[in-house]
């Protein structure tokens, strides 16, 4: 019972040590996310800085363009009349219109617009600067931007695209002495976009596009030639700029991108932004996603995502490993020390309690759990016995094989006696060779689990090989209402006597 106790401490208590050390890995590892996660919001914040920049830089591009056509009488002169002329004079005049402006078109181009497109309210084509022999197409059911901003006359921007190219669009409405008389298409490319977030913030950048935009038959050439499957997503392609680092590319794809696959499709699934970490020998690479609603902001069309290496991850992780390193340290220290604080405590308590050779109860703390017992007995009207038990002629054990052997004796008797009860009766040293126990029966019932005990005692080989043959006396004492414990143990202590005048080997009711 003493080492199953003993165990079941020892257990309880690694336990309790489980348990904080899981608490403090959570805690760390909850701290050390937290911490991660404000670095990959910030990453997330200065790449939709950098996109900001960029729209701004196309936008103001934009306005300015805008501003000086409108401000551009030949250009409002050859617009209107083109708007109610026959196909001949619409000819004569996007020749006129494109001799007008492809000086500034040239020195547009080199301010990164990939478009200029001048359109009819009708929605069709007036003149591409980009492509002058291509016109007369209707967008309507292509272009939302440029119905949109014939039909309401206001200006719209955002990304959107087209029969044979995608881009950030700026889109307004023409007029000429107050009257509507088209749409001015000033286009930007999403590569441009790229390597302008690429210089100007120092991050290298994809730019993906959903394949979805590639749906119609136009687009087939480009795709062919310009664009590659993304090793983002499986549903997104993107072009390749004079930027991309290829074999960067593929360390990328085997080292973050492919072990964080799940999570990548899960947050581009829903459309939100967000940021994952890798890290990567001595150093920490970060991918963020932004992103890119369509030019009707219902449904992202792209992504925008930035691959930048962070030093203030590196040391986040560095710190996280030092202190987890410490802190386990420290409490497997102070573990120990409780540990050892709690085991000397509980064989103190065990020195006390349990007889140092037999272990079972010493006489202390016996009649301190008789007493107990007792009383719980007269109070409930239960009946309880308390038997005197005393090995016979131990003497001569010790005298003729020495104390080792009497020893060996008192534990083997210790033990049989300890399994020959119940676990609501115990024993205990009373002194010497002599035993006490409280047995919660009748005199009856008591003698025959003793009588039991005899029998086992008397049957017993003791002390390993010298095989010796012992055997013990018994007494037997019930308690009653009007006696105290120890006239019980008096009343069972003359009841042994009477054993030992009767010749020993046997059990005697009081």
């Amino acid at each position: 019972m003493l080492i199953k106790n003993k165990n079941k401490f020892i257990l309880f208590y690694l336990t309790i040590v489980f348990i904080l050390l899981l608490s403090v890995f959570f805690g760390l590892d909850y701290d050390k996310n937290k911490r991660v996660n404000v670095v990959l919001q910030e990453h997330i914040k200065f790449l939709e800085l950098s996109y900001r920049q960029g729209l701004d830089r196309f936008h103001m591009i934009s306005e300015n363009i805008y501003v000086s056509l409108q401000n551009d009488d030949e250009f409002l002169d050859i617009f209107s009349k083109a708007v109610n002329a026959d196909k001949m004079q619409r000819d004569i005049l996007r020749d006129a219109m494109y001799k007008h402006l492809i000086n500034d078109y040239r020195k547009l181009r080199m301010l990164d617009v990939m478009q200029i497109h001048l359109l009819f309210p009708d929605n069709k084509s007036f003149l591409r600067m980009h492509k002058p022999s291509k016109y007369g197409d209707d967008l309507s059911d292509i272009r939302y931007s440029i119905k949109s901003v014939n039909d309401l006359s206001m200006h719209i921007h955002g990304f959107e695209g087209g029969k044979t190219s995608h881009g950030f669009r700026e889109v307004y409405p023409i007029y000429k002495d107050g009257l509507h008389i088209g749409v001015l298409d000033v286009v930007f490319s999403s590569t441009v976009l790229q390597s302008y977030t690429m210089r100007a913030s120092g991050i290298h950048t994809h730019f993906l596009v959903n394949k979805d935009i590639f749906n119609m038959n136009e687009w087939e050439p480009n795709i062919k030639y310009n664009y590659y499957q993304s090793m983002e997503h499986k549903d997104f392609l993107f072009s390749m700029s004079h930027h991309i680092n290829n074999e960067r590319m593929d360390k990328t794809r085997k080292t973050l991108i492919t072990p964080s696959r799940e999570i990548i499709d899960k947050n581009i699934k829903i459309g939100k932004a967000f940021a994952i970490y890798r890290n990567i020998d001595t150093s920490v690479i970060v991918a963020a996603f932004l992103p890119i609603k369509n030019i009707k902001n219902d449904k992202v069309v792209a992504y925008l995502v930035s691959y930048s290496d962070s030093t203030a991850i590196v040391e986040i992780l560095k710190n996280y490993k030092i202190i987890l390193a410490l802190s386990l340290f420290f409490v497997l220290l102070i573990t120990v020390l409780i540990y050892s604080f709690l085991i000397h405590s509980r064989n103190l308590k065990e020195e006390l309690q349990f007889d140092a050779l037999t272990k079972v109860f010493t006489r202390k703390h016996f009649m301190y759990l008789a007493e107990n017992d007792y009383k719980k007995a007269k109070e409930l009207g239960n009946e309880i016995c308390i038997v005197m038990m005393d090995i016979d002629f131990f003497k001569n054990v010790n005298d003729t094989y020495g104390h080792q052997c009497g020893d060996d004796v008192l534990k083997e008797m210790s033990e049989l006696v300890s399994h020959s009860i119940r676990k609501l009766d115990f024993v205990g040293r009373y002194g010497g060779e002599e035993f006490i126990l409280v047995i919660n029966a009748d005199s009856k019932n008591t003698k025959k689990v003793i009588e039991n005990i005899r029998k086992k005692v008397q049957e017993y080989l003791f002390c390993g090989e010298e095989n010796l043959k012992i055997t013990a006396s018994f007494g037997i004492a019930e308690g009653t209402l009007d006696k105290l414990l120890d006239d019980t143990i008096k009343k069972a202590d003359i009841a042994l006597y009477r054993s030992k005048d009767e010749g020993r080997n046997r059990v005697t009711i009081f």
